[in-house]
């Protein structure tokens, strides 16, 4: 970095023009009272440098207080090469390769009602009226850049326009806040900028592309709704286009075709006609002998099939009064053969026979028996199933229904003691049922005064249940009672409640019995104890009546023991089918020992039966052939007759159909033949403004082969009509261009978007490595700062050590990695940067050997450094160590001190730059005065 050799100020501040203000040296003290205008002095070069100025204020602040429309500020700076390279010139970027000394300037005009400044650079030493003319001036951002170059970072840049007392600070900084510092300076900060604002960027090109993405997707659902207005114009386009043809062009020329070839058709058949009329006057005489012949052929067919008629029905006759007479004859074989039949299946112990049928028959008369107990029981079973499935009232017991039938009969409003109970516990179900088992069918009467009828009515009925007039709502027992688990829908017997309440509820037998007393109790297994003693009232759940619970498990017995009880009833079924059979076998072996007897005694009957039969028989088969040759050769006579008289009758009527149709043939063919003269007239006359194309045809044929006909056409013109009357058709035709421009930006926004988003993965990829490989830099960076540091503290005798940095390519760890640095001061133990160990001088060093460490390079030190009053608050020993320490680095140093320190603030400098305040009776201040050290004579001359 360069340092800077000389200043000069015109119209800055309350200076005129000062001159040439001497700055080659390496320390530099400026000296005044308070508001002599050191900071003035510092702010300066920092606007000549583009800096911004301390304590909040800008060069414009300085520009107004001279009154002038122009001020200036000029500095010679050093361009001499670092080492031996001559391509090392801090300013070599700019253009100036050979000069050692650069000038620089800054010209600040007011400009309107503001005040903007302007920077050049010249090489060599230039004063401020040779660049009056120049045109060549920079912007503040060009200038920056070249001084960037030339080694004024931008995180340098902000080292120098630290504020007053800041410089003797950074020792409280935070770990963080120093690496911080240290990348800044190092120029590493910018490079991690650039990737934080790349990544943001990289972030922002995400969301924007979704956002694109999204509005991507509205665009296409847009694009959709469009294309289907697009669609839908298009079809209402085209069926208007075909309504309008087939109105104008089709239809007509259609009606014309079918007008014409109607025409074309009439006179053709009327040609027809004429020959027909010809055709047939030849042909009725032939039909006149063919009617002669086919009525002889009638007579003969007649003759035959009345005389095989004849012959039938005499046949039939003799037929009948044979099997008359063999019928009986016939009756007395078959007896015969059953007579046989049952002799010879009799056995020899007939007694034994007879004992097994009537031990058998007995056996079959009880199992059918119980078959039909069995089925009552199903039947009752599926009826009660079905009412409790579709949540009607049970079946009940004749009596029963018979007494509510009378009851319903003489309007006696009443309802059953199961209508208005409820179990609320499950488990004791079982319990309640079998206690009011005597009192399922008691029958309870809504109006007390119906009593005294409902009574005569029991009475008339024999009704074994009681009739209750007197009713009190039941109350809500929170005890060990069964009345407890009871809920009542309706008054109840007062008797009833007091029953229940009297039962306890106990968990066994074992329990109830230890009660005290002889109190009433009942298990959930229905045993019951009352003052009589102890019995089971235990109920089938398949006969539970109370509550919808009972209920519910009544069906669920039913259905699980419907099944069983099938089951049994096909058993008895089989078992009762097998005894019948073996009855009948042993009824038919009783009935085999009658038949021999019957068959002995009735010999004689059986034999003359059979002489008369055989020579019947015989006769009969005669008649009985004869007769099946009759039957076909009759039918074949009937069907010769029957085709006879239909092809007589047939000739006959043609002849005579044919001699009137060619009466009527001949009026009518003269008839029509005058109409179609007319009707060709017509055409011409109707048809003649037709279009010659329209008629060709070529195009009629055309239209018929893809319309058929005039009427289809008609058809699709109301159903068209009717379709273009809705009110959802798309009528404007801007849509297809909507379309089409919609269509045409979408397909170019899909690819620039998917072409960004391609760009933004490659980008993140790119900058995650590139950082990634970044991090040896900082690294780096890390190792020289300290390794810098660590030499300034050996020059001022002050052991420095750094805590190892941990840098990976992660935001978060970055964004949390911070330089712990430690001092040891006269051989004491370590100190942090800032845990309240030190003393104000030892802070000082702390701050400086950090500020002066960010200068330092492999190339050397250089540059030059601000620093407002770092002696204050020192003592005397305390100000010759800072002294000393600044002696012995290799940087610039422009330091400002009050009059009133101690005089050794003075040892460190070569310089002294002194400062005094306005008078107030003059308009500009004082010049700037100027102390220079005399050179330490050398060791030769003394």
């Amino acid at each position: 970095m360069f340092h800077i050799k000389s200043l000069e100020l015109v119209h800055w501040d309350y200076w005129q023009r000062i001159k040439n203000i001497p700055l080659d040296a390496k320390i530099i003290t400026i000296a005044g009272q308070n508001g002599s205008g050191k900071t003035t002095l510092l702010d300066a070069l920092r606007t000549l440098f583009g800096l911004d100025c301390s304590m909040g204020r800008s060069y414009k602040h300085y520009a107004r207080h001279s009154g002038e429309q122009t001020a200036w500020l000029r500095a010679v700076v050093d361009n001499r090469p670092s080492g031996r390279q001559l391509s090392n010139r801090p300013f070599r970027a700019s253009g100036f390769f050979s000069e050692d000394e650069v000038t620089l300037f800054c010209q600040i005009q007011k400009n309107g009602g503001d005040w903007r400044r302007q920077y050049l650079m010249r090489g060599g030493v230039v004063e401020i009226e040779a660049v009056q003319e120049a045109s060549d001036w920079l912007g503040l951002d060009a200038y920056r850049k070249r001084l960037a170059n030339a080694g004024l970072s931008q995180a340098m840049a902000k080292v120098l326009a630290l504020e007053q007392g800041e410089t003797d600070k950074l020792c409280e900084y935070a770990p963080r806040q120093l690496l911080d510092l240290v990348f800044q300076v190092f120029g590493d900060k910018e490079v991690l900028d650039a990737y934080d604002e790349a990544k943001r960027h990289q972030r922002d090109t995400e969301t924007e592309l979704q956002r694109f993405e999204a509005d991507l997707a509205a665009s296409q659902t847009n694009l959709e709704r469009l294309r289907l207005r697009v669609a839908n114009y298009h079809q209402w386009e085209g069926l208007n286009k075909e309504r309008r043809d087939l109105q104008e062009e089709i239809l007509p020329t259609l009606q014309y075709h079918e007008t014409r070839e109607k025409a074309t058709t009439v006179s053709q058949a009327l040609r027809d006609a004429k020959r027909s009329v010809v055709t047939q006057d030849a042909q009725l005489s032939e039909k006149r002998v063919l009617v002669a012949e086919r009525a002889k052929a009638l007579s003969a067919a007649h003759d035959h099939e009345t005389a095989l008629e004849q012959e039938k029905t005499t046949l039939e006759r003799r037929l009948g009064e044979i099997n008359t007479r063999l019928k009986p004859l016939e009756n007395l074989l078959e007896q015969k053969m059953r007579l046989q039949k049952l002799a010879s299946d009799a056995g020899a112990d007939i007694a034994d026979v007879a004992a097994q049928a009537e031990q058998k028959e007995a056996e079959y008369m009880g199992l059918r028996q119980a078959r039909a107990d069995l089925a009552s029981r199903l039947a009752a079973d599926r009826a009660a199933i079905a009412a409790l499935e579709g949540k009607a009232a049970l079946p009940e017991p004749d009596n029963v229904r018979s007494m509510r039938r009378a009851l319903n009969d003489a309007g006696i409003a009443h309802e059953m003691l199961t209508d208005i109970i409820e179990v609320t516990d499950p488990r004791w179900q079982g319990a309640v049922e079998g206690v009011l088992r005597g009192s399922t069918f008691v029958v309870l009467l809504k109006n007390a005064k119906d009593a005294a009828a409902a009574y005569r009515l029991g009475e008339k009925e024999r009704y074994g249940h009681f009739i209750v007039p007197e009713r009190v709502v039941a109350p809500v027992a929170k005890d060990q009672s069964l009345l407890s688990v009871l809920r009542f829908s309706a008054p109840a017997p007062a008797w009833l409640i007091d029953q229940l309440a009297r039962i306890t509820r106990v968990d066994s037998v074992d329990e109830g019995t230890k009660l005290p007393g002889s109190p009433e109790w009942i298990t959930p297994d229905a045993y019951h104890r009352e003052r009589r003693g102890g019995r089971s009232l235990f109920v089938e759940p398949s006969r539970y009546r109370f509550g919808q619970a009972g209920r519910a498990q009544r069906l669920a017995a039913l259905q699980q023991a419907l099944p069983k009880l099938e089951a049994e009833e096909d058993t008895l079924t089989l078992k009762i089918n097998k005894l019948a059979g073996e009855i009948s076998a042993l009824k038919a072996r009783l009935a085999g020992v009658d038949a021999a007897k019957e068959l002995i005694a009735r010999q004689t009957e059986f034999e003359e039966a059979e002489r008369g039969a055989t020579p019947l028989k015989a006769t009969r088969t005669e008649v009985g052939t004869r007769l099946g040759e009759l039957y076909p050769l009759l039918k074949t006579a009937t069907e010769a007759r029957v085709l006879a008289d239909r092809e007589w009758n047939g000739t006959k009527n043609a002849l005579a159909e044919g001699e009137a149709h060619l009466r009527q043939a001949n009026k009518r063919n003269e008839e029509e033949r005058s109409a179609h003269a007319r009707t060709l007239a017509g055409i011409r006359q109707t048809w003649r403004h037709l279009p010659f194309n329209w008629r060709r045809p070529a195009r009629r044929h055309a239209l018929v082969e893809e319309h058929q006909n005039a009427h289809q056409v008609e058809l699709r013109l109301k159903h068209l009509t009717s379709d273009l009357e809705r009110e959802d058709w798309e009528t404007d035709v801007t849509v297809v261009d909507q379309h089409a421009r919609l269509s045409a930006l979408l397909q170019g926004r899909q690819a620039e978007t998917e072409e960004r988003r391609y760009q933004n993965n490659r980008a993140i990829e790119a900058t995650t490595n590139a950082r990634g490989a970044y991090i040896e830099r900082l690294r780096y960076t890390i190792k020289t700062y300290s390794r810098n540091i660590k030499e300034l503290g050996e020059l001022a005798g002050i052991e420095v050590h750094t805590d190892p940095v941990r840098l990976e390519n992660d935001d978060v760890q970055l964004s949390q990695a911070g330089l712990h640095v430690r001092f040891k001061f006269d051989g004491k133990g370590p100190i942090g940067m800032n845990d309240g160990e030190a003393s104000g001088g030892q802070q000082v060093m702390k701050s400086l050997i950090l500020l002066i460490g960010l200068l330092k390079s492999d190339e050397g030190s250089g540059g030059f450094v601000f620093i407002d009053e770092p002696f204050a608050h020192l003592d005397i020993r305390n100000i010759q160590l800072v002294g000393e320490f600044l002696k012995n680095t290799d940087a610039q140093y422009l330091m400002t001190t009050p009059l009133t320190h101690n005089t050794d603030v003075y040892d460190p400098s070569e310089l002294t730059l002194i400062t005094s305040k306005k008078k107030k009776e003059t308009h500009w201040a004082q010049p700037i005065f100027v102390l220079q050290r005399r050179p330490a004579p050398s060791a030769k001359a003394a």
